[in-house]
């Protein structure tokens, strides 16, 4: 009976709130300083800080960024800055804020809804250290039970309105495609996107366009997914959701712009 009634619950949920993009990290912990060097906010030009986040990122390249293609949605490069190197994003003696002069999208993400990735060329060269991209060939870090992380300055609760300045982690586990069927119900594409959870812990508004990643075999550390969206945040039985770095086209589309 208590099944069903959760069962019941999950679906009145599904139809109340529907699929949304991700926002922040609910659960996990602090990152230290330095931890995930990596990582980028993305921000309202000439509003640096909690006040202008509204999206994630990732370093890919010296001067490239790669983040989820809703958040670049209408926007132009002359709106945005990017902020790198900082743990807290409210702390502007440390790291960059780079300014942007090319936006480029998925070319199937308008037509599709999904290939859900964009990248950012900013200005000038990002001292900060690259993360690498999972080999387009390795499924290792997809396959259900994987460790992964996921990182942002997005909420701490759905629909929360407020976005914390120090960086955010949780530890979640890859979720086969098999056993993601439930997302089915918000347009969940195996081929393209993939799915992880944690007790408890998610991605939540504010972290969209940030990296799940993991370690290799060989101990090297690598983007899997981009933060795409979820139903609500940590909803138990529906996991969030990610692009998948390796599909053939959002691989090929990121290393055919930044080469």
């Amino acid at each position: 009976m208590r099944k069903l009634l959760l069962a019941a619950a999950i679906l009145s949920l599904v139809a109340a709130l529907g699929p949304a993009p991700a926002s922040g990290i609910v659960g996990g912990y602090q990152a230290k300083s330095g931890q995930f060097p990596f990582m980028a906010s993305i921000q309202t030009k000439g509003k640096p800080g909690t006040e202008g986040h509204f999206c994630g990122g990732s370093v890919i390249a010296k001067r490239w960024v790669l983040t989820a293609a809703h958040c670049m949605v209408d926007t132009k490069p002359r709106d945005i800055q990017v902020a790198v190197g900082r743990t807290n994003i409210d702390r502007r003696t440390t790291g960059q804020t780079l300014l942007v002069d090319r936006i480029v999208v998925h070319p199937s993400y308008a037509s599709t809804g999904t290939y859900d990735a964009a990248l950012i060329h900013v200005k000038a060269d990002i001292k900060s250290p690259p993360i690498g991209l999972v080999p387009a060939t390795n499924n290792s870090l997809e396959r259900g039970g994987a460790a992964l992380t996921v990182a942002g300055w997005g909420t701490e609760f759905f629909m929360s309105q407020t976005i914390p300045a120090h960086l955010k982690a949780v530890d979640v586990r890859a979720v086969a495609d098999q056993s993601c069927v439930t997302n089915g119900l918000v347009g969940f594409k195996p081929g393209s996107e993939m799915c992880a959870e944690a007790l408890l812990g998610d991605s939540c508004q504010g972290d969209s366009g940030g990296p799940l990643f993991g370690r290799l075999a060989n101990g090297r550390r690598v983007q899997v997914g981009i933060v795409s969206y979820g139903l609500g945040c940590a909803v138990p039985l529906f996991p969030g959701v990610y692009a998948e770095v390796n599909n053939r086209s959002i691989h090929g589309f990121i290393t055919r712009t930044i080469r």
